[in-house]
């Protein structure tokens, strides 16, 4: 578990160029594991650049944080060969409204009363599931917002959990909405869950665990249950109208993934290297057994696609072991398939990879020179089908002020001793207006 100090560390080293630890998408404390994976590249950005000025001389205390690198992208006509990819300029990749435009819209960061407005996933081509928090981490309401007709209305009024107590993944069932609690600061093992019918009412809940069946790795929901696997394996089920938790048969060694499937692997490690062997189908006992290619570590597959890593490359195949294909870039720290057939991928900034059809179209909001990337995506259990970033692009802030006696000594610990009267300066990114851009995978077009 990283702790606040890791993720100073993290940006610290960072800002000299070392390599960020991988896992620190997943949080700098178990309380914001989830929260902190749906925001990219901006986090690095805000550590900035640092800078004491000593009579004159600028020492820089971390150095420009480049912008996260995460994919790139072909022009709409079809999948290029990767080294004509990886060779394009940042000026040539297409942003995802060029490629999508019927999947890119804005939504505002705000609702009327001041709650801040927290993607969830997509309900539909033209509806996203958001939160609205009260405070940070502190989801208040769910709503949904419809971005054809730019409106958004009420699904449900969540009920407060008390101190220390904060809301998890949400999951969109066919019949309801699914959420879990925890309080994650006192030390204790212990979740409870939550499900609301999908269109909208007084939420219900269902039940509490306590112990390792507390540290929930993914949910779902059915008609009759919510469903979940603990950190340990095993897929679990509890009555909506109350009742024991009980182990869905045949899920011994498998993780949930998207309900009824399950695999053999973890859902939520994005370091872990082992393959996944299996899927199965808990509701009908359908079992996919899957064989990676030689040198392929990390395999992740959904029903259709699987995506993996090789050294320093990304690999794409079907479910069947056919069509293996090396991807444009590189692995990004996100190995996840989203909606069934996108990816994450790293090459000159970030961009949505279509394992089916080829195109990548570029995300993130970058300065006026295009650079930046920053982005984040929905906090839905399993892997969202909404990506977003401020609508603005971003914009470079510099605070300037005196040096406190006490950085003047840490200095002077550390080399040069700044004068008095030196100033000490920084650059942040900062997101100006009141919209993000949104692209919703439920809008883009069928592959074929």
């Amino acid at each position: 578990m990283r702790t606040e100090h890791d993720l100073v560390e993290a940006l610290r080293n960072a800002a000299n160029g070392a390599p960020v630890p991988a896992d620190l998408e997943r949080g700098v404390a178990d309380r914001r594991r989830r929260r902190t994976r749906r925001r990219h590249g901006s986090l690095l950005a805000a550590a900035g650049v640092v800078a004491v000025v000593l009579g004159g001389t600028a020492v820089v205390r971390g150095g420009h944080v480049p912008p996260s690198a995460d994919p790139v992208a072909s022009a709409a006509a079809g999948a290029p060969d990767v080294d004509d990819v990886a060779a394009a300029g940042a000026d040539q990749v297409p942003r995802a409204r060029d490629v999508w435009p019927e999947a890119v819209a804005t939504f505002p960061k705000k609702a009327a009363d001041g709650f801040r407005y927290g993607p969830v996933t997509a309900l539909g081509p033209t509806e996203i599931l958001l939160t609205a928090e009260r405070s940070f981490e502190k989801a208040g309401r769910l709503e949904v917002y419809d971005t054809r007709t730019r409106a958004s209305r009420v699904l449900a009024t969540m009920t407060p959990g008390g101190k220390g107590y904060f809301p998890q993944d949400f999951e969109v069932g066919r019949d309801y909405i699914a959420w879990y609690g925890t309080t994650p600061n006192n030390g204790r093992k212990w979740a409870d869950f939550w499900v609301v019918p999908r269109q909208g009412g007084e939420p219900i809940r269902v039940g509490e665990v306590t112990g390792d069946l507390a540290l929930v790795n993914r949910i779902g929901v059915t008609g009759d249950h919510i469903v979940w696997s603990p950190e340990s394996g095993g897929v679990y089920r509890m009555p909506i109208t109350g009742g024991e938790p009980e182990k869905v048969e045949g899920s011994d060694g498998l993780w949930l993934d998207s309900w009824p499937w399950a695999r053999d692997v973890s859902s939520d490690s994005p370091t872990d290297t082992a393959n996944q062997a299996l899927l199965v189908d808990l509701e009908n006992g359908t079992r996919r057994t899957i064989t990676p290619p030689s040198g392929v570590t990390g395999l992740r597959c959904s029903t259709e696609w699987c995506l993996g890593t090789s050294g320093d490359k990304a690999l794409s195949m079907r479910i069947d072991g056919t069509g293996v294909r090396e991807l444009p870039g590189g692995p990004s720290s996100t190995m996840k398939i989203y909606g069934g057939r996108f990816a994450v991928l790293r090459v000159v900034r970030p961009a949505i990879y279509d394992l089916a059809t080829g195109k990548s179209a570029g995300i993130g909001a970058t300065d006026k020179d295009g650079r930046g990337g920053g982005w984040g995506h929905g906090i839905s259990s399993s892997p969202t089908q909404v990506f977003y970033w401020n609508a603005q692009g971003i914009e470079s802030k510099e605070t300037c002020r005196p040096m406190s006696e006490r950085e003047r000594k840490e200095l002077a610990a550390a080399g040069p001793v700044p004068s008095p009267g030196a100033t000490t300066c920084t650059t942040e990114s900062v997101e100006p207006g009141d919209e993000n851009e949104v692209l919703n995978l439920a809008a883009v077009p069928p592959a074929g």
